[in-house]
């Protein structure tokens, strides 16, 4: 097989040593406070570069409609390409890092994602975590040899700086201000960890320290770059608790060193008398996550350390009698609802509460954003030959219907779950209640959102959207080994068998998912189903009509205008163009019976029928070209009459028990094709609808 030879694997090699060389370069001190004064950004904390990299990614306004929804302002491009619907989540964990960046207090509570399973919470810090990775705003750099990728600041005499200032000493060496005023940055924060400072300055080893003169050369101290990276656990750190028997607090803080503590020469003393191996030291500079945060069982303990890193941005090594070891780290903590509910209950922990800030993060509660979630990883990410699989036209949408139903709640305000479903999606215009009256669409999501208990909120239960993937990738995989296509009832199959294979749900939730699938009031899959396919078998049948169409358009906008002529009052105009009686001469009327025919698709009253006819004629005045897409409800109302004068016709043509004349027989051939052609069918689907449609039509 040929192959493109476009890569020039010796120039590959060439640049990449390049870039080696450059990142292995190392710098003074000395040199490192001159790039700092040039580009103050360099110092930055964690929270701020975090804060950088969702700022200079970009964000987009809402629409005022949005804003409504999704009860936030912005979509933040960092994170809106990866996860779908938790807009109002994103921008309150931006906030976050925004106060963190300004050293405010916020960002001196722990962050918390708390939600349902498969929500969106892992990803959202995997999202960061490669954000950082990707990280090259400006190069980072440490104290040469740290094990803690050191903040080389930290390596400056405390007397020079803001907090330690000592202007006698300063003034020795021709200071006049605390150094952060001349490099442009806040206060440092932060001392050197055990190892730096018994490896550069220590009288016994410091290669920094003049035994003749008995100073410390701190402006020699050797400065390399660095990358942030999960698999050198270099700026990112990741901790998860086991059992109550074996967890260990040293995976937080380091563990002791066996080999310097059990050596009388040193003893636990000695500055490496314990390894600072721990998740918070491996996520210094950057992000320590914390998996199943407040997982039943946790010892107190791993929560204080977090919390500690968070209000003091210090820890300490137990056992050891190091001092508190200077950390710059964001500490994300994610956690199921039920291990968070435990631990809000219980009064002991109050300390702990009040130094947690939570963000609830739900699953989404529009389907667009439902359906981007499985196109993203059925279509994109998965190895199916979707050249040989086909996907029936809206399994999708049925799919993310069904797991949206299953995370909404009845409405008090008259207001079912499908109308709450498609108003939530942006698909109504005006939401009224049962009784046709009105409904602030803000109510109804306040509605859903008012509840004490995070777990009762929308979005906080219901089917996941793992489940609901997991049912649509057995179905797919049942046709993977030739051509065949997932049509909608074999998904709707699926979601309903997909439920014997999973734990974690109760019979009662099992029975209202079969429920909200086949036989809800009004609000089923099965049911929307059915109104989706006689939809595309009933838009295929009226593409047969296509020359009908256009002519009944014609048709309206002139008897319209024969209306508006005969109803003048002050200017009649010429008696030509009136339409008369061949035999009496008498001026016909307009057909009236006709055009309301048409207007009651569009719900226009008898009473407003000659404003509205006067506002269409206004609209085709004030364009050169006006045709059946100039005004698509009038279309749209149109189609719809066609349609049921056509049902009897329909159902003669689509038949499969009765002979039928050769007309009819072309036309249901021509649906079928219509089907395939321009409505995204296959054989196999087109098939299952039409033979749907029959049964439909047949009740």
């Amino acid at each position: 097989m040929d192959r493109k030879q476009n890569l020039n694997f010796d120039d590959i090699v060439k640049k990449s040593k390049e870039a080696q060389d450059e990142k292995e370069s190392v710098i003074t001190l000395k040199d490192y406070l001159d790039l700092v004064r040039d580009d103050p950004k360099l110092a930055q904390t964690a929270p701020a570069r975090l804060w950088e990299m969702f700022e200079n990614a970009g964000r987009e306004e809402l629409s005022d409609r949005e804003k409504e929804l999704l009860q936030a302002d912005y979509r933040y491009n960092l994170i809106c390409n990866e996860l779908y619907g938790v807009e109002r989540a994103v921008e309150e964990i931006a906030e976050y890092f925004k106060a963190g960046a300004k050293r405010a207090t916020t960002a001196k509570q722990v962050l918390l994602l708390v939600g349902p399973p498969a929500s969106g919470k892992s990803t959202f810090v995997r999202t960061l975590i490669k954000a950082l990775e990707s990280y090259n705003e400006r190069p980072l750099y440490r104290i040469k040899g740290c094990p803690m990728n050191e903040d080389p600041l930290h390596a400056l005499p405390r007397f020079l700086r803001k907090n330690h200032w000592d202007p006698e000493r300063a003034k020795r060496l021709g200071v006049d201000e605390p150094i952060e005023n001349e490099l442009g940055i806040p206060p440092i924060q932060g001392e050197l960890c055990p190892h730096c400072r018994m490896s550069l300055f220590s009288e016994e080893f410091g290669q920094y320290y003049n035994k003749e003169t008995g100073k410390e050369m701190w402006w020699q101290v050797e400065v390399e770059r660095f990358r942030f990276s999960t698999q050198t656990q270099d700026g990112i750190g990741s901790f998860e608790p086991s059992d109550e028997k074996t967890q260990d607090v040293g995976d937080l803080v380091g563990h002791e060193n066996i080999g310097i503590t059990n050596n009388p020469k040193y003893g636990r003393n000695h500055p490496n008398a314990f390894w600072l191996d721990g998740a918070l030291q491996r996520g210094n500079r950057g992000i320590t996550e914390g998996r199943e945060f407040l997982k039943k069982g946790i010892d107190e303990r791993l929560l204080w350390v977090f919390i500690n890193v968070a209000e003091e941005q210090e820890i300490k090594v137990y056992g050891s009698s190091f001092p508190h070891i200077s950390v710059d780290t964001v500490v994300i903590g994610h956690c199921n609802l039920t291990g968070y509910k435990e631990f809000k209950a219980n009064s002991a922990h109050e300390a702990l509460h009040d130094r947690i800030y939570t963000v609830p993060f739900p699953y989404p509660l529009r389907i667009n954003d439902e359906m981007r979630v499985y196109e993203k990883l059925v279509e994109e990410e998965s190895e199916y030959d979707f050249g040989k699989i086909h996907i029936a036209p809206e399994v999708f949408r049925l799919a993310a219907i069904f797991a949206i139903l299953t995370r909404i709640k009845e409405s008090d305000m008259g207001v079912d779950k499908m109308t709450k479903l498609e108003a939530y999606n942006g698909e109504l215009a005006d939401l009224t209640d049962k009784d046709q009256q009105p409904v602030d669409l803000r109510e109804i999501v306040n509605e859903g959102q008012f509840s004490d208990d995070i777990a009762e909120r929308e979005g906080m239960f219901g089917v996941s959207s793992r489940d609901v993937l997991a049912a649509l990738n057995q179905a797919l995989a049942k046709i993977d080994d030739e051509k065949g296509c997932l049509t909608h009832l074999n998904s709707i199959k699926a979601l309903k068998g997909v439920f014997r294979h999973r734990m974690g749900y109760e019979a009662e939730e099992i029975d209202s998912f079969m429920d909200s699938l086949t036989s809800g009031e009004g609000s089923s899959v099965m049911e929307k189903f059915e109104q989706i396919i006689m939809e595309e078998v009933s838009k295929a049948y009226l593409e047969t009509y296509g020359d009908l169409i256009d002519d009944l358009f014609e048709k309206y906008i002139r008897e319209s205008e024969y209306a508006r002529k005969l109803k003048r009052k002050y200017v009649k105009g010429s008696g030509s163009g009136y339409k008369r009686d061949p035999v009496t001469d008498e001026v016909l009327e307009p057909d009236y019976k006709f055009l309301r025919s048409v207007e009651k698709f569009m719900q226009v009253s008898e009473k407003e029928a000659d404003i509205f006819r006067g506002e269409i004629l206004e609209l085709k005045n004030d364009r050169k070209e006006f045709g059946p897409e100039s005004y698509r409800p009038l279309r749209k109302a149109i189609e719809d009459k066609v349609l049921e004068d056509a049902k009897d016709n329909l159902h003669l043509v689509l038949s499969t028990d009765r002979a039928k004349e050769d007309s009819e027989q072309k036309k249901g051939e021509q649906i079928f094709q219509n089907l395939i052609k321009k409505r995204n069918f296959c054989e196999v689907c087109a098939k299952e609808a039409i033979e749907k449609v029959t049964e439909i039509l047949n009740r």
